[in-house]
């Protein structure tokens, strides 16, 4: 699997481009810094130089009018006084000076008491050159940022393909097979957390291990007393001259523990479903309720039922509505009511009891919470599992007009 460019690769080429593009643009303010100070100095120094000479050799002031705007000279003792801003001036350098629209540099000396004289160069040459160079700058800038950029995300899939390489491995990994290793191979980092993940999947294999010996052998010790009851049962039946109503009872509830038993041990096994059959729900839901019933009596159960064929395991179905049924027979008590809807998408099961405290419905489907109603806190857990085992939705949820419903959706 490739690392998505919006994940780590993205935040590593980030950074990369970030660092690359403000390193150059520290370098690049440094060069025209520098540059800057370089060309004012030596502009500087050749007016200096310029100025004295003019001044040695007596050079006549340019004269009002002159086509030359680079470079302008002038000194009121030998003639012609200079513009009005250029007489506002103290001696030194000045930078900056707007004469007839141009931008100009001016070096202005006193000769002798009362003879000054000007020098100014026209700057707009040199600032062309300068913005010349700001562009010709934030255009390398946007280049080498670019060229980093691409350069970030070949270096960043090649520095995280062996990080790449271990996600895929972990992707890959079936939790139904055990003595599955992680490899590792050239980078000392990622060895230690293969070796980490690694020490802890030998420990889940352990463990898984453990639990599918003990639900092996717990369902073949119970199978034993089934089959005893179940062989009784048949002796009975032989010996009598018509059917009786408790060894029906007892055949009904021999089969559906061992469905029940199919079930629980599948719970075990992550990628095995036990077989499914065609069940009438509306035949089978009240004879699964019966003893039920008979064990935590209500004011009554409530059955709107439609005519529902649903291809599934039994035993899953049997126990996440069985568990929803006691739960609602327990919250609804000796004087409530019971109801149980069943139609084409699913079934309903609700009860007029106090419902479920706003802080524990969050928590209801996970293992040992029990409600204040009683109950093993493991119920509703199985029950959940079972129905996302088989694409199931199971919710559970307070009435507004009191006591708890909850909602098995198959379709």
């Amino acid at each position: 699997m490739a690392v998505r460019a919006s994940g780590l690769q993205r935040r590593l080429a980030v950074v990369l481009v970030g660092l690359v593009a403000t390193a150059a643009v520290v370098q690049g303010f440094g060069y025209w810094a520098a540059e800057r100070w370089v060309e004012r100095a030596s502009l500087q120094g050749l007016l200096e130089h310029e100025l004295a000479h003019r001044i040695d050799s007596h050079t006549p002031p340019t004269a009002a009018g002159s086509s030359d705007t680079t470079l302008r000279y002038y000194r009121p003792q030998l003639g012609g006084p200079p513009p009005g801003a250029l007489a506002e001036l103290d001696a030194g350098w000045h930078d900056g000076l707007r004469l007839d629209g141009h931008d100009y540099r001016a070096l202005v000396r006193d000769v002798a008491p009362g003879d000054r004289a000007y020098l100014v160069y026209d700057s707009a040459g040199l600032e062309g050159r300068e913005q010349r160079l700001i562009l010709v700058f934030g255009l390398g800038v946007l280049a080498v940022a670019a060229l980093a950029f691409w350069a970030s995300r070949q270096l960043a899939a090649r520095a995280l393909a062996p990080l790449a390489a271990l996600v895929a491995q972990i992707r890959a990994l079936n939790p139904e097979a055990r003595g599955a290793r992680l490899q590792v191979d050239g980078d000392v980092e990622l060895q230690v957390i293969a070796e980490a993940l690694n020490g802890y999947m030998r420990e889940l294999d352990a463990l898984v291990e453990r639990e599918r010996a003990f639900a092996s052998a717990a369902s073949h010790e119970l199978r034993t007393p089934l089959a005893v009851i179940a062989g009784a049962r048949e002796l009975l039946a032989a010996g009598m001259p018509a059917p009786s109503r408790p060894l029906a009872r007892i055949e009904r509830a021999v089969s559906t523990a061992l469905h029940d038993l199919d079930a629980l041990l599948a719970l075990s096994r992550q990628r095995e479903a036990p077989p499914a059959q065609r069940l009438a729900l509306e035949t089978l839901l009240p004879d699964w309720a019966a003893a039920h019933a008979e064990a935590q009596p209500v004011a009554g159960i409530d059955w709107q039922l439609e005519p529902v064929t649903l291809e599934a395991p039994p035993g899953s179905l049997h126990i996440v509505f069985t568990n929803l049924l006691r739960n609602a027979l327990r919250a609804a008590g000796a004087q409530g009511r019971v109801e149980i809807r069943l139609e084409a998408g699913g079934l309903a099961v609700l009860d007029d009891g106090p419902g479920i405290p706003l802080a524990e419905l969050p928590q209801v489907f996970e293992p040992h919470v029990r409600g204040r109603d009683g109950g093993t806190g493991i119920g509703l857990y199985v029950a959940r599992t079972l129905a996302q085992r088989q694409g199931w939705r199971l919710t559970l949820e307070n009435r507004s007009e009191g006591g708890a419903a909850a909602r098995l959706r198959w379709a």
